[in-house]
């Protein structure tokens, strides 16, 4: 049961930073097609 426990709370760590990877990732690219749309 421990074991059962431990999996799904390491798999829901790896959810979360994975969609907080995503998240700063397509801000990056909202920030950087802003930048270059303020160049033209």
């Amino acid at each position: 049961m421990k074991g059962v426990s431990l999996l799904s709370a390491y798999e829901t760590i790896q959810t979360i930073l994975g969609f907080g990877m995503f998240t700063i990732t397509l801000i990056s690219l909202i920030v950087d097609m802003l930048k270059n749309d303020k160049k033209k």
